[in-house]
């Protein structure tokens, strides 16, 4: 406990209940962080997740907001929101992303774009546009700024079946590693994290798509045979993703730029 305190942070792709990023926001709060500024596109569940935050986390540290991430005006609207409740920002979490399933033949360009542009674009803007307010993080914090991308064990695993979000995280993975170079003089650092499957909405959607498609015989199996292909054979929820966010936004990761996160249960040893 306490190893985020007094830190603000901006969490996209945090708008509905069993999501990383819902995961991230409550490890943050929970680990004494002063404000979390939460978005997303859609923010139908916001009034329950407020109350929820509120319940648990105490009154006026978790704030959610509407946010298109391919939007550069929406970007300084929530960034100049962040700073008018908090006084700055310490942590940016680039979670928000979509999927579209399909292959090199079967995926249309119009597809290929709108994945990219949540999953690449709305990463690079998320940058560019918070970079100024969290390179004054290192004012408040030895550790400077952090920023935290969550670029998913698909950037380095070859799919047929999902050309888009694949070809999207990994292109994510080198503007990671620009970032980091070009910030670090800043004080900010830039980290990526992988997660293999995590039980989130997003991907319980995704394999029952699949199921739809036949590659699995249902949803259920799907999750299992996936589960069952890494060494330790289990299935993670975003609580167990969470933990590996506290550590880049803490101070425990001052030295630490430039890096990649494995946390799939080494699923990607077997590929």
């Amino acid at each position: 406990m306490g190893r985020l305190v007094g830190k603000t942070a901006i969490v996209t792709g945090a708008g509905r209940f069993g999501n990383i990023g819902v995961g991230v926001c409550e490890a943050f709060l929970r680990e004494g962080a002063r404000g979390v500024v939460a978005t997303d596109l859609t923010v139908d569940e916001g009034d329950a997740l407020r109350r929820e935050m509120e319940k648990r986390h105490g009154a006026d540290r978790f704030v959610l907001l509407r946010h298109d991430v391919t939007d550069p005006e929406d970007w300084k609207r929530v960034v100049a929101t962040t700073v008018d409740a908090f006084g700055g920002i310490d942590v940016l979490v680039n979670n928000a992303g979509i999927s579209i399933h399909g292959g090199v033949e079967s995926t249309s360009l119009d597809d290929l774009r709108k994945v990219m542009a949540v999953n690449h674009d709305g990463v690079f803007l998320g940058m560019k546009y918070c970079a100024p307010a969290l390179a004054e993080a290192v004012e408040r914090f030895d550790g400077g700024g952090s920023i935290i991308n969550n670029m998913s064990m698909s950037s380095f695993m070859p799919s047929n079946k999902n050309l888009g979000y694949t070809v999207s995280k990994a292109a994510g993975r080198m503007l990671t590693l620009c970032a980091a170079t070009e910030f670090g003089p800043r004080r900010i650092r830039v980290n990526s994290i992988h997660p293999g499957l995590t039980l989130t909405p997003l991907i319980e959607e995704a394999f029952e798509d699949y199921a739809r498609q036949g590659f699995w015989e249902s949803r259920e199996a799907a999750v299992d045979g996936v589960a069952a292909m890494s060494p330790l054979g289990i299935k993670s929820y975003p609580e167990d993703t969470a933990h590996a966010f506290v550590y880049f936004a803490s101070e425990e990761a001052r030295f630490v730029t430039g890096a990649a996160l494995y946390h799939d249960g080494g699923l990607g040893k077997r590929f």
